[in-house]
């Protein structure tokens, strides 16, 4: 196992914890929107959506090959 797969299963089994241990129900508010919601799905859909914003910024960012200007060689 590399030392990044050990990074990440340690932080997946930290955060299962922390999602565990905050189980109350919470009452959610977005603009005129209301509900009351389990604390840890309210954190897993936040941590989902970051995931997937963080994606989304990074995939728009990647360059393809062709545009990367060739060395000179002279």
């Amino acid at each position: 196992m590399t030392p990044k797969r050990i990074a990440l299963i340690i932080i997946a089994i930290l955060f299962a914890v922390f999602i565990l241990q905050n189980a109350q129900v919470v009452e959610v508010r977005f603009l005129f929107w209301g509900t009351e919601a389990s604390r840890s799905i309210v954190l897993l859909v936040t941590f989902f959506l970051g995931l997937v914003s963080g994606w989304l910024s990074g995939w728009k960012q990647k360059k393809p090959a062709e545009n990367k200007p060739k060395p000179n060689m002279s």
